[in-house]
């Protein structure tokens, strides 16, 4: 049987059994590397598939800043002195600073921001609101850290929201300012007139 018997030579007959064995051998190598990789691949889960990314969201490069918070503004009464004559006028300013980390819009119009003058005791001297009613439209656009300043020059004469009264000219002595813009107050900025010479 291991013998090969026929016309041809041996050699010839030993060749055909090699390449019929090695023939053999790699169909068997094929035939186990097939199964092994079907049985491999059913048995690891399907990686789910990302759904397609939908199309990018626009942003309005245009759109408008948002409105200043209550919260992100700080207002100041200043007075250009500590010190007046009786007489003189006395500058006084509203300041309004965005105290927040974003550029916003605020509203500072007119008819909401007011310059109040009293004593030391809360009694009403003058308001840069008494006898006024003419509305502006003031709407900044405050980047951080960023003020607006509103100056008004006080003659000294008192005033009424009722207008009818004329109480006169202010006396010397201590008086205190504060500022308001709709229901932000400042805290009260103190100052003097002095009797005139």
């Amino acid at each position: 049987m291991l013998d090969p018997t026929g016309p041809l030579p041996p050699a010839v007959y030993w060749r055909r059994r090699a390449v019929a064995i090695g023939a053999a051998v790699l169909a068997a190598v094929l035939i186990g590397w097939g199964a092994i990789a079907l049985i491999g691949g059913a048995s690891e889960p399907q990686a789910a598939q990302a759904p397609p990314p939908g199309p990018p969201v626009a942003v309005a490069a245009d759109a408008p800043p948002p409105p200043c918070a209550d919260q992100a503004m700080r207002v100041v009464a200043e007075v250009a002195r500590p010190e007046f004559k009786v007489g003189e006028r006395i500058g006084m300013s509203i300041v309004v600073t965005n105290a927040g980390d974003r550029a916003c819009v605020r509203d500072v119009n007119r008819m909401l921001r007011e310059l109040t003058v009293s004593t030391p005791g809360g009694k009403h001297v003058w308001s840069s609101n008494d006898c006024y009613s003419e509305s502006t439209n003031e709407q900044p656009l405050l980047q951080p850290g960023q003020s607006v300043r509103n100056d008004v020059q006080w003659s000294g004469q008192m005033s009424t929201a009722d207008c009818r009264d004329e109480p006169g000219r202010a006396p010397a002595g201590a008086y205190q300012v504060l500022a308001r813009v709709a229901a932000l107050n400042s805290s009260p900025t103190p100052f003097r007139l002095t009797a005139a010479p």
